[in-house]
């Protein structure tokens, strides 16, 4: 169920399931099918030395997994619905490591009537444990 309806207003805001960057989930998103010889891939987001490598200090989430609980969250607030008609576009700025944690949050910016329901416009973040922005960006979903 939806937890956006037609008559939430601008300025409601809602924080979704928090996350932990684990190894564990960095390995399954980043390190390619776990049961291939040489699991995980290294890269910048399973390998530390890869990481240094490159410049890193540590390994970092890749920015998919961030955008990934974004659209948990805009999944959350506007139901199915929102896998066929919702678009997020999404500004990655600041990394996540393992042991950070990812708070999604959004608040209502907007919304319009339109013929086939209610579009709404909601700013959307995802910020780690010390309230520190990780991705930035805007979504937008209909309710029917």
């Amino acid at each position: 169920m939806a937890i956006i309806t037609k008559d939430i207003k601008e300025g409601y805001e809602v924080s979704g399931k928090v996350k932990t960057i684990t190894s564990y989930r960095m390995w399954l998103f980043s390190g390619g099918w776990p049961r291939f010889t040489g699991w995980p891939a290294k890269n910048i987001h399973t390998d530390l030395e890869f990481a240094n490598s490159c410049g890193l200090p540590a390994r970092i989430a890749s920015g998919s997994m961030l955008a990934g609980y974004l659209t948990e969250l805009m999944t959350d607030l506007f139901g199915e619905n929102w896998l066929r008609r919702g678009k997020i576009r999404l500004k990655f700025i600041r990394a996540a490591t393992v042991g950070d944690t990812v708070i999604p949050k959004a608040v209502v910016r907007s919304k319009e009537a339109e013929d086939s329901g209610v579009r709404f416009v909601v700013e959307l973040w995802g910020e780690n444990q010390h309230g520190d922005k990780l991705v930035v960006g805007t979504g937008t979903g209909l309710v029917q």
